[in-house]
């Protein structure tokens, strides 16, 4: 197995294990927001549109 196989391997195992955690992000009034599939879907998004537009 190559070094690489074995990092992905590694990583896959500690993304499993933290799967059952909460992220959170604090807004503008200072309180804490759990972030969604749809606020990483959005700034995934953005960011492509982003790569885009400096390619062109």
């Amino acid at each position: 197995m190559s070094i690489s196989q074995v990092a992905v391997q590694q990583n896959t195992k500690v993304t499993d294990n933290k799967m059952s955690q909460n992220g959170y992000i604090v807004n503008e009034q200072g309180k804490e927001v759990q972030i969604t599939a749809a606020m990483i879907h959005s700034v995934c998004h953005q960011l492509l549109n982003q790569c885009r537009a400096i390619k062109n």
